[in-house]
């Protein structure tokens, strides 16, 4: 994806309150571009990418484990339960990268952040 969309894709889902980061992942889980500048290591963006495509019970971001309650090959949606550290939320592109944002628990329901993100990963 060329960074014009990446950050086109970004304003549109800035529409929604609640967005705290952004980011795009490759095929790979390398880190192509992000909202700002925020902490993503390597491992931890490759870790989250191989969480989604093995169906795994949950993922690490920023230290915090998300419990994954929906995944399929097109969206990913997860739940940091106790810490109310917010939500997980990602979309395939058109492009076949992975469109990922890190959410509050304010304003939509988890799923209906997925729909979202997986709305403007595609529009």
């Amino acid at each position: 994806m060329e960074e014009q969309r990446f950050y086109s894709l970004l304003e549109k889902l800035r529409e929604f309150d609640g967005v705290e980061e952004a980011f795009l992942l490759n095929k790979d889980g390398a880190v192509i571009y992000k909202s700002h500048d925020f902490s993503l290591p390597p491992d931890e963006a490759i870790g989250i990418l191989s969480a989604w495509k093995n169906k795994e019970p949950a993922l690490m971001y920023q230290g915090f484990r998300f419990a994954i309650l929906k995944n399929d090959e097109i969206q990913l949606a997860a739940k940091n339960i106790v810490g109310g550290k917010g939500n997980i939320v990602g979309s395939i592109t058109k492009e076949g990268d992975y469109f990922l944002a890190h959410t509050r628990d304010e304003g939509m329901i988890l799923l209906e952040w997925s729909i979202q993100i997986n709305k403007v990963a595609w529009s």
